[in-house]
């Protein structure tokens, strides 16, 4: 039993970390030019297929390549509205592979929208509304 529970524990061990978690990054950057550059990236940079998308939605799927094998992966935008931040979110999934993929596609995502459209406008500041301290 004890034997068991060692080579069970190895197994663990020795095991690559999957991606468990999905990977975010915020953009200020407009939907089409963040959509257009995540296709781009993936299918003519990457040179990954893509196997179903749908832009109204805001996702596409796609085959990730690694040593002569493929994993299913995803591309997800989501419209987001918060305070100061980006105003889209997109959402990079590979389970099948370590964490890291997802962060370097989205690292390179990022450097592909500031190479093509430049550093976006930054976050508008709430405006001071006039307030009854003006004048007193």
């Amino acid at each position: 039993m004890r034997l068991w529970a060692a080579i069970l524990l190895i197994f663990v061990l020795l095991s690559p970390a999957t991606g468990q978690a999905k990977k975010t990054a915020d953009f200020r950057h407009t939907y089409d030019q963040v959509w257009g550059a995540a296709i781009r990236m993936i299918r003519v940079d990457q040179g990954y297929a893509i196997k179903d998308r749908d832009q109204g939605v805001g996702y596409f799927l796609f085959d990730y390549r690694d040593d002569g094998r493929t994993y299913p992966g995803s591309v997800e935008l989501v419209r987001i509205k918060d305070q100061g931040g980006g105003s889209i979110r997109a959402v990079v999934q590979i389970p099948a592979m370590p964490s890291y993929i997802e962060r370097m596609l989205l690292d390179k995502l990022t450097r592909k929208l500031v190479d093509e459209y430049g550093e976006p406008e930054p976050p508008k500041k709430p405006s001071d509304s006039p307030s009854s301290d003006r004048g007193n």
